[in-house]
Order: C-alpha cells, then sequence, then structure tokens
C-alpha cells in the first residue's frame, strides 16, 4: 500500500524506548507511523500530514505534552485530531484535569496495557475513516450539486443561461440599477425563418447554427452583459448600465453581425433576427414588465420584416410617441368618459327593416381629438386593456338594449366585437350571463362578432366557449368571411349562425375583371345550405344593393343606409324607417340619414382625415422650426434632428446624409445638450409638447 492511501498516526516521546515499544504495538500494514521525539518536532510533523490520531507524552524536556497539546488545539487544521496522553502512573488528578481541559480525549498510564492501546489507536482510526468517507461523500454531492445547479441554470445545447437564470439575473441587476440610479436595457429577439432550417436540413443542423448563432451574440456585447437562451429560436439579453442610445447601438450591431452567413458543414446559412428592446426605468420599473415590453416591440419590429428592432413605446419617431402617449391616456379613458359607443344599422333585404346593429367604439381625446378604432384597439390588446375596455361595452351595450326594450322600440340585435384576449380571461361566460341577468334582457338579443385572427392558436378555448355562448341562445358570427386562409374550414368546425361578407369583396363585385360576384353567390350559397345567415358589410351605392339583393343575402350593412350613430340618432332611424322601410338616401357630397341628419361621404370623409393629418403634419414643422431659433440648432444638426424624427438610425442616417456614423454621433450629442435632453424619447416629448402648445395656439 502506498504510503499515501495509508493512515498517519503520531507519536511523540523524548526517550527511543518508548517510540519503539508504542511502534511494535499499534503498528498495521495501513498505518503510517510517524515519530517526533519532542514537542517543536511534532509541530513540524503536524504541518505536512494529516493524522487520525496523537500519541502525546506528557512529560517531556523543553516543550512537555500539555504545552504542545494547546498549541494543536489552536491552530484550526489539527485542533480537531483526537490526542491520547500517554503519562506515568504518579501523576495527580490535578494533571489529569489539565490534559483534559487541553482538549486530550483520552489517557493511558505507563506502563500500558498493549492489548488497551492497541483497542484505542483502532478506536480512533475508525473514527477518521468514518470522517474521511463522510468528508468525501460530502465533496462529491457537492460536486454532483453544483452540475445539477448549472444544468438548473443553463441551456443544454448552447451552455448560455436559460430562462430561469436570465430571469434571477434580471432581477438582481435591476435591483442593482435602482440602488446605483442606473439606466439598463433588455432585448428580445428572435430569428427569422429558423423553423425553416430545422424543416429542411434536420435538427441536428438546426442546433448547430443555435450554437453559432450563441456565440456571435456574445461577441458582440461587453463581458459584463448577460446573453441567454430563452427557448426554441429565441435569446434574451441584459445590457447593465445601458441607455437607449447605447442599446440601439447593440442591436444595430447584432442585425449587422447577422447578416454574415453561418457557416455550418457544406451549408452556408443566411439567418436574420428581429430584436425587441426595453429600457429601464422609462420602459418599466420591474422585470416583468421589462420583459413584456420587450416581447411588445419585438413583435412590433417582426411586422415591418426581417434584420428590424425597435425600442418599446418609442420605436425612435413621433408616430410611436404618440402611441405610447395613446396607451397612457387609454387607461384612463373609461374613467374620464371619453369613450362612446356608437350604433351602425344592418337592415333586412326582404322586409326593409332595421333587424340589427353593430356597436363600434369610439374614443375622443382631450389632445388629439377622434382616435380611429384601428388605431387604439391594438394598442388595447397589446397592453390586456381590452378585457377591461370590452366587459365596459359588454355592459354598456345591455343597458342600451334595455333602454329601448323599455321604450317598447321592436327588439334590435346589437353586435360585440370580440378579440383573442377577451376568449382568454377566466369566468367569461360566467360575467356574461351575469351582465345579462342584471339588465334583464334576452341572450338572443346579444350577438359576438369575432374574426379569424381570434381562433389562431387558440382553437380549444374558443370552441368551447362559442359552444357554451351559443347554448345559452346568443348569437355567433364570423366577420371579414372570406379573407382568411381557413375560413371554410372554420364553419364547419365552429358554432356560428351568421357570416358578414368583408367589404372588399363588396367593392369589387360590379368588376366584371375579377370574381368577386361570384365568389359572394357561393358564399351565400354555401351558408344557406347549413342554415347561417349572410351580412354584406359596406353597402355604399344602390348598384351594390341591387347586385347584393339579387342575390339573396339576409342583411346588409353599410353607409347607403347609415354611418354609426349616436344612441339617441339610432332610435330616431329604428322610427323612421319602421314607417318607410324602403327609403335610400342621396348620394353626393353631403349624405341624408333616414332621421334627417348629415352626415359625410366616407370618400370625402377619408379627404378631411387627410387634410386633418396634412394640418398636423404643418404644426409639427412649426414646432421644429421653433425649437430650431429657441435652442440654436444648426441647418445640418436640423437635418439629422428630423431624421430622428422619422426613426432613422445612426446607421440610416450616416448613409441618407452621406456622412459617417461617427459625424452623426457628434451631432446627437451636441442637439441633446442643447435641448438638455439626454436621449431621442426626452427629445421627441420636448417637440411633442411644443408640438401639442403650437398646434393649440394655431387652431384657437
Amino acid at each position: 500500500m502506498k504510503n499515501e492511501d495509508k493512515v498517519n498516526i503520531l507519536l511523540v516521546d523524548d526517550r527511543p524506548e518508548n517510540l519503539l515499544a508504542l511502534e511494535a504495538i499499534i503498528e498495521r500494514d495501513d498505518y503510517n507511523l510517524v515519530k517526533a521525539s519532542s514537542g517543536e518536532e511534532a509541530l513540524k510533523h503536524l504541518l505536512k500530514y494529516d493524522f487520525a490520531a496523537i500519541l502525546l507524552d506528557v512529560q517531556m524536556p523543553g516543550m512537555d505534552g500539555f504545552g504542545t497539546a494547546k498549541i494543536i488545539k489552536t491552530r484550526e487544521k489539527t485542533k480537531n485530531i483526537p490526542i491520547l496522553f500517554i503519562t506515568a502512573n504518579n501523576l495527580d488528578n490535578e494533571h489529569i484535569f489539565m490534559g483534559y481541559s487541553l482538549g486530550a480525549i483520552d489517557y493511558i498510564l505507563k506502563p500500558f496495557d498493549p492489548i488497551i492501546l492497541k483497542a484505542k489507536v483502532e478506536g480512533f482510526v475508525e473514527i477518521y475513516k468514518m470522517k474521511q468517507t463522510l468528508i468525501h461523500q460530502a465533496k462529491t454531492l457537492e460536486e454532483k450539486n453544483k452540475v445539477i445547479e448549472y444544468m438548473a441554470y443553463h441551456d443544454g445545447l448552447t451552455d448560455l443561461p436559460n430562462r430561469r437564470m436570465f430571469n434571477d439575473q434580471l432581477l438582481l441587476k435591476l435591483n442593482h440599477a435602482k440602488r446605483m440610479n442606473q439606466t439598463l436595457g433588455v432585448l428580445y429577439l428572435d430569428l427569422d425563418r429558423f423553423k425553416y432550417v430545422n424543416d429542411s436540413l434536420g435538427h441536428i443542423v438546426g442546433d448547430r447554427l443555435l450554437k453559432e448563432v450563441s456565440k456571435r451574440l456574445l461577441a458582440s456585447v461587453r463581458e459584463e452583459d448577460l446573453v441567454a437562451r430563452g427557448g426554441g429560436d429565441e435569446f434574451n439579453i441584459i445590457l447593465a448600465d445601458t441607455d437607449r442610445e447605447k442599446a440601439l447601438e447593440v442591436a444595430e450591431n447584432i442585425v449587422e453581425g447577422f447578416s454574415q452567413p453561418f457557416m455550418i458543414d457544406q451549408y452556408e446559412l443566411f439567418i436574420t433576427t428581429c430584436i425587441g428592446l426595453s429600457v429601464f426605468p422609462y420602459d418599466g420599473e420591474d422585470s416583468n414588465t421589462l420583459m413584456k415590453n420587450a416581447d411588445v416591440a419585438l413583435y412590433r419590429a417582426k411586422e415591418q420584416g426581417k434584420s428590424k428592432f425597435k425600442v418599446y413605446h418609442s420605436g425612435m419617431n413621433m408616430q410611436s410617441y404618440r402611441t405610447f402617449l395613446l396607451q397612457n391616456d387609454l387607461r384612463k379613458a373609461i374613467d374620464k368618459g371619453e369613450l362612446e359607443l356608437v350604433f351602425q344599422p344592418r337592415v333586412n333585404t326582404k322586409s326593409g327593416k332595421i333587424t340589427s346593429a353593430e356597436s363600434l367604439l369610439r374614443w375622443h381625446h382631450p389632445s388629439w381629438g377622434a382616435i380611429s378604432p384601428s388605431e387604439f384597439i391594438p394598442i388595447a390588446e397589446e397592453t390586456d386593456q381590452i378585457v377591461e375596455i370590452g366587459k365596459w361595452v359588454l355592459q354598456k351595450v345591455c343597458e342600451q338594449i334595455q333602454v329601448w326594450n323599455k321604450k317598447g322600440l321592436s327588439p334590435v340585435r346589437i353586435a360585440i366585437n370580440f378579440s383573442a384576449r377577451q376568449f382568454l380571461q377566466k369566468n367569461l361566460l360566467e360575467h356574461i350571463q351575469q351582465v345579462l341577468t342584471e339588465t334583464n334582457i334576452k341572450s338572443d338579443q346579444l350577438e359576438i362578432e369575432i374574426t379569424e385572427s381570434v381562433l389562431l392558436g387558440n382553437e380549444d378555448v374558443v370552441t368551447s366557449t362559442l359552444q357554451q355562448l351559443r347554448k345559452i341562445g346568443i348569437i355567433i358570427s364570423l366577420d371579414d368571411f372570406g379573407t382568411g386562409y381557413s375560413s371554410l374550414n372554420y364553419l364547419r368546425r365552429f358554432p356560428f349562425d351568421a357570416i358578414k361578407i368583408d367589404k372588399s369583396f363588396i367593392d369589387d363585385m360590379l368588376n366584371q375583371q375579377n370574381n368577386s360576384k361570384a365568389i359572394i353567390q357561393f358564399m351565400i350559397s354555401l351558408a344557406s345550405s347549413i342554415n347561417m345567415s349572410v351580412i354584406a358589410e359596406g353597402i355604399e351605392t344602390e348598384e351594390q344593393l341591387k347586385e347584393i339583393n339579387n342575390l339573396n343575402c339576409d342583411e346588409v350593412q353599410g353607409y347607403l343606409f347609415s354611418p354609426p350613430l349616436l344612441s339617441s340618432d339610432f332610435e330616431k332611424l329604428i322610427v323612421t324607417r319602421s314607417k318607410n322601410p324602403f327609403l335610400f338616401r342621396e348620394e353626393g357630397t353631403k349624405m341624408t340619414t333616414m332621421d334627417g341628419s348629415s352626415y359625410v361621404n366616407p370618400s370625402t370623409q377619408n379627404t378631411d382625415i387627410n387634410e386633418d393629418k396634412k394640418i398636423k403634419k404643418d404644426v409639427l414643422d412649426i414646432a421644429l422650426t421653433y425649437i430650431q431659433k429657441t435652442y440654436s440648432i444648426s441647418s445640418r444638426e436640423m437635418d439629422v434632428f428630423t431624421l430622428i424624427m422619422d426613426g432613422l438610425t445612426n446607421k440610416e442616417i450616416s448613409e441618407q446624409l452621406f456622412i459617417s456614423e461617427h459625424t452623426v454621433k457628434n451631432h446627437i450629442t451636441r442637439i441633446f445638450q442643447k435641448l438638455n435632453v439626454t436621449d431621442r424619447i426626452q427629445a421627441i416629448a420636448l417637440v411633442y409638447e411644443t408640438f401639442m402648445h403650437e398646434g393649440n395656439t394655431l387652431f384657437n
């Protein structure tokens, strides 16, 4: 057996014959007996070896056994080694007590019994071996725990931190940023068309590509930044002490870095990425909000195509800043009474009576005026405010139906548009039933109108909910029918009562060079064969109405009959139309409704909207001119500032103005200094404030 595998035992006695006697008694093959003739020599051996036990003579010249034991017990490395004092029979009780107080485990008296001595030493050795085994097991367990912990916090493929570690680190770094009053950037990346690589070349190539992507991402950031793989082809990055400008530079560098192909075996793969950015504290003050907003920004970036990146809410231009403001203001719109419902009637083609209507939401913003639903509804969906707004719409519609019922108006079914997020809320069915009960209206007076996008990705949940709604008598209709990819399949799978033919088919119906009329005829015949009613929306001319009547459509909706009306005007229209159901108004710039009020033709209305946008663009130019004069911004700096307002990156500004990116950065730095701001969003905010002030001055 090698010496390093043996158990070390220290024998200390100033008499050689005693050392030999001890050695002869306790010697074993697995023991390494180390002998010392003095306390000083023993202490030297203790620095070199790890001992299982020490046999220490008490009465030695120079440093005796007690002095030696005292030093042994004060050293961290040796304090737990058991000491067996060997002494003469005449040692008094006081000395024996002193030995125990110094840490002796036991005494053995001279002349000692060999059997007792051997048994005691073997007992110490056994305890030592058990201790060593426990230490080894503890180390092994610690190493395994480290491996398990590493696996729990790292991605098995790329060896990057995984989502769990990313979330933990984001929380830690966010708290640090709060304490140090620093900014912090979060990047959310998604590879473009990665699924195509997996499907065409296989998962092995796809996995190797992900490894190369992770290396390229690590090379694009600083050592103190954290790159994590969120799962699939998604990656997350934390940029410590980074403001918007720096975060944008990192995103731009990453996108540019992905312009170079990835070489995987014989394949040259061109993979791009889209990036969403959010920055603390501007875009959120907690980790969940920052991640959610980065995800929203990523979604917006992917909408624009490949190799795009977007900062949450800013988008780095005036329109996106307006969107950010609208997002905040929308949270208060209900409480401030800024939301309003209007109703656009649907007319039965056989009787000419109003049989149903679609409720539409309007928002009257105190600064921006009328906000189009196409602008604020996506914002509401992105921020989950659509759920609260949807509850408000349901309550108001049911209350309005209750009012009309009490006035004795003929029952009119009102349609409410539902988004995908509304279907995912808990207790939706119970809430609808509660509102119906509270307002005391019949369930068949309420219609739920959905689009194909509501069904995508949530088919099981939506199907179950629709079946339950239909079971209690609520009418279900599919809006924008014919524009989706799976509309016919949805008719087979989902419990619809009606379909709405999209306006795009109605607009092209009179054009003989396409097949819109034939498609509409097919839709109506198909719906009739499966007992569904058909509603044609967007009817604006009598020619369109005549054609749709010839095709036996059930109901029609459009500006030919009426624009969306306030509840009071809608009541008058019901009464007027009940007396003269086949009355239509003349076409022209000013069109007259059945109640005698006038409104603008849709085409003319679009012109007015464009004119309004032109006025606002003029006011924005006035605001920029005012800022240029007030803050002494040079013409060249103004060129850069205008492009910043348009949302261009430093690189795009460089290319458009034919100057270096370094020069662009210098211009931006000087602009920020003159405006006394630190980043683009603050500069945009200053323009917005000037814009609103100058706009009010101009319009008032």
